[in-house]
């Protein structure tokens, strides 16, 4: 069985006690599959981003549960049919990796990062003039042309 957080919309127009039966109802829908609910986080009634079947917001169910990849069709077909389900997300995660489990680097991978992390000598760079001893370049006076334009056309 893989892991999955499973995140679903409930219709806003669902009284806040119907909330649990439908649930319920999801989580029947999850078992039938040959699934599992590990945790259910409601994160309550939010704004959507854009209109869902022109509803502006709705209830926010957040599951992590356990399912065999192949009860997926069957899901997302009854999920389809649940009315009160306006959006629905399914994501696989990651399995947790035991710290024995994780490899030790190789020494040979060891000493190639040690070269790498060695500073190379630098050799002593002549030092630059400070920016004040810099030769100051004179900056173009204004051209007078502009007071010409504005005698001309006016």
């Amino acid at each position: 069985m893989r892991r999955y957080e499973f995140v679903y919309i409930i219709s806003p127009e669902v009284e806040q006690e119907n909330l649990e039966s439908v649930t319920d109802r999801v989580g029947q829908l999850i078992a039938n599959s040959g699934g599992q609910i590990l945790r259910l986080d409601s994160w309550g009634r939010r704004r959507l981003a854009y209109p869902i079947r022109k509803f502006h917001d709705g209830h926010y169910m957040v599951a992590q549960i356990q399912l065999e990849p192949g009860a997926i069709i069957e899901l997302r077909r009854s999920l389809a049919l649940t009315e009160e389900v306006i959006r629905y997300l399914l994501v696989r995660t990651e399995e947790e990796i035991e710290p024995a489990e994780v490899p030790e680097k190789p020494v040979e991978e060891e000493r190639a990062i040690e070269q790498v992390e060695e500073p190379e000598e630098v050799e002593e760079e002549e030092e630059l003039e400070p920016a004040e001893e810099m030769e100051e370049e004179e900056e173009p006076e204004p051209a007078e042309d502009v007071e010409e334009e504005e005698e001309l056309g006016g």
